[in-house]
């Protein structure tokens, strides 16, 4: 590498840590959401609901932060490699899965009855998913298109 050439692999290797930190607070929140809803007296309590409430924005706002910067680390590359049809594919099943990790906890307040919270995570996901589409995905098509070959 020369003297001109900037060197960002200790940012890369920062920003990996980072990632590894808001997944697995992203998979507790997941996992106290599944433990509190099956071992509590009363989930539909108002309380329990806030809690619940917290921990699902807590695991789809790490989430989120998460593959933003996953994504960003991919700016910092000297070379990428070409937009192919196996590359785009990948992409998308990325982003496919991201939507319905997150459709995954309203619809477990639906099993456990608690309508009026699974409506309001529903809408906290539809943001999720467009914050996603916004910020991640849609930013990532326009560079994969600009800075491909």
């Amino acid at each position: 590498m020369t003297c001109d050439e900037e060197d960002y692999s200790d940012y890369s290797r920062h920003i990996n840590t980072t990632i590894n930190g808001l997944t697995l607070i992203s998979g507790f929140a997941f996992t106290a959401i599944t433990l509190l809803l099956t071992r509590l007296d009363q989930p539909s309590a108002f309380p329990s609901q806030l809690v619940l409430l917290f921990l699902l924005v807590l695991s789809d706002l790490n989430s989120l932060v998460a593959q933003h910067l996953g994504v960003e680390t991919l700016y910092y590359c000297r070379k990428v490699p070409p937009q192919t049809r196996k590359v785009a594919v990948r992409t998308a099943l990325m982003f496919l899965s991201f939507v319905l990790f997150g459709l995954a906890i309203p619809l477990m307040f639906f099993l456990f009855d608690l309508v009026y919270l699974s409506v309001v995570t529903l809408v906290v996901w539809f943001f999720v998913v467009l914050a996603d589409l916004i910020f991640v995905y849609r930013p990532l098509r326009e560079y994969r298109k600009k800075h491909a070959g």
